[in-house]
């Protein structure tokens, strides 16, 4: 993620700087308002900081935010994942299954279809 993104959804995002810095006020974050400029010097007056350690605090902290709009779509490709890979090993039982039987051959014609004779 990037702050282009952050200043754009600074609504939902300041309740989340409040988390990581909460020596900040209501007042400074309405000051703030999604500038970058004005965060790194509110936390440099909150908390001391040095004006690099104060970059390095906020980058870091960028790098670990995930867009909303992000997090739902990696938690329904993750159950989609998760429910794929579920369904790859049931097929492959169900072949294993068929390949144990006498006389029988089996074979994967692609994902949704296994063929046996």
């Amino acid at each position: 993620m990037d702050w282009n993104h952050l200043e754009r959804m600074w609504k939902q995002t300041k309740g989340k700087v409040q988390e990581k810095w909460s020596k900040l006020t209501d007042d400074d974050l309405e000051v703030i308002n999604g500038r970058r400029d004005r965060l790194e010097v509110k936390i440099q007056q909150r908390y001391g900081f040095a004006p690099d350690h104060t970059r390095k605090e906020i980058d870091d902290w960028i790098r670990w935010q995930v867009p909303v709009s992000s997090q739902r779509r990696s938690r329904s490709s993750k159950s989609q994942m998760a429910l794929a890979r579920g369904i790859v090993a049931l097929r492959a039982r169900a072949v294993l299954n068929e390949a144990s039987r006498p006389f029988s051959s089996c074979f994967l014609k692609s994902a949704e279809n296994i063929a046996c004779k």
